[in-house]
């Protein structure tokens, strides 16, 4: 069933009264707060036909509307108009990232942060789930005789960093020797993550494995839970804070959205909470956009109450993804410069 311009005017108020006000709205207070050129008594009908085609409902306790989610989805998807970011917003969140770090891990920290403090809802950051990947080129660098760097280059231009704690000393041209040796049998050889990590500490008994396939489930960084159990009781608050502390649940949530919606990379969206099927969610919105390293996609976001500010918080999260992004390649573009000149 089309809907009618009429009924899309008449739609997009309620559902703006209601994100505003938390309440409901009648014919009268449509005509004089959003100035529509229509009679009260258009209204009330074009009202009745939105709630026939279960875009908004009655409560029991007034004869004003409130949107369905049937009502929401069809405003996030037809009739929002994501809030553009002020010249002093956008130069705040470029600030933020001005000193970049090199580690995923603290840029995904820094943005779960930055967007719990710009939308005072619970921010998410994700990183991706790297499908195993086969590695380019592996770097060692000397830190002091017990502790090197690992710099592993996938062949997606992927490149992951880790600390390697020895077990014996080794000289800084002895680690030279050894990462020669590993490239050399990288190139020749598919060998399988053991096989190298047995070689490896065949060689200088280092502890944590260099593979030649490298696979990570990404960490998950979440900051201000609280704030979205703001007006909810106690029974309530401790259903949905069982889940939260089950990292590897929510985690896998968020990887189920990603694997069943066609996400573009920089485009917002929203999914409610009653979508995924899960009661302690029901009465909450996600709002995320994806980055990308390589072939796979990260996640970052917030989520917050169903009745949220939608249009600015999209806007927020549209600009943190174009700088997590921009970061992100610009530290491959660097690291992948630094190796070649090895």
């Amino acid at each position: 069933m089309s809907i009618t311009e009429r009924e899309k005017l008449v739609l997009n108020a309620i559902v703006n009264y209601y994100l505003n006000f938390g309440d409901t709205i009648g014919s009268r207070t449509l005509v004089k707060k959003y100035g529509i050129d229509l009679s009260s008594a258009t209204i009330r009908n074009v009202m009745a036909d939105l709630e026939d085609m279960g875009f908004i409902a009655k409560t029991h306790t007034s004869s004003g509307r409130i949107p369905t989610d049937k009502g929401y989805k069809y405003y996030l998807d037809e009739l929002l108009k994501i809030e553009k970011l002020t010249k002093q917003e956008k130069e705040n969140i470029e600030l933020s990232y001005e000193n970049r770090v090199n580690e995923l891990d603290m840029l995904l920290q820094h943005t779960s942060s930055l967007l719990s403090k710009l939308t005072t809802y619970a921010g998410i950051a994700m990183g991706p789930a790297i499908i195993i990947e086969k590695v380019k080129k592996v770097e060692l660098v000397h830190i002091d005789d017990y502790m090197i760097i690992s710099i592993i280059v996938l062949e997606n231009r992927t490149v992951k960093t880790k600390k390697v704690i020895l077990t014996n000393p080794i000289t800084k041209d002895e680690l030279a020797e050894l990462t020669e040796e590993i490239n050399e049998r990288l190139k020749v050889e598919d060998l399988s993550s053991t096989e190298i990590e047995n070689f490896i500490l065949g060689k200088k008994k280092i502890i944590p494995k260099v593979a030649q396939h490298y696979e990570d489930d990404g960490k998950l960084f979440i900051n201000n839970v609280p704030s979205i159990f703001r007006d909810k009781n106690v029974n309530e608050v401790s259903e949905a804070l069982e889940l939260f502390n089950q990292r590897k649940d929510i985690r896998g949530i968020f990887e189920h959205i990603i694997n069943t919606r066609n996400t573009t990379n920089g485009r917002v969206e929203v999914v409610f909470g009653d979508e995924l099927g899960i009661k302690e969610l029901e009465d909450y919105s996600f709002v995320y956009s994806t980055y990308s390293i390589g072939d796979s996609q990260g996640v970052i976001g917030v989520i917050g109450p169903k009745r949220m500010a939608y249009s600015k918080t999209m806007g927020l999260i549209k600009y943190v993804t174009q700088e997590v992004n921009k970061v992100i390649n610009q530290n491959q573009i660097e690291r992948k410069d630094e190796i070649d000149e090895r």
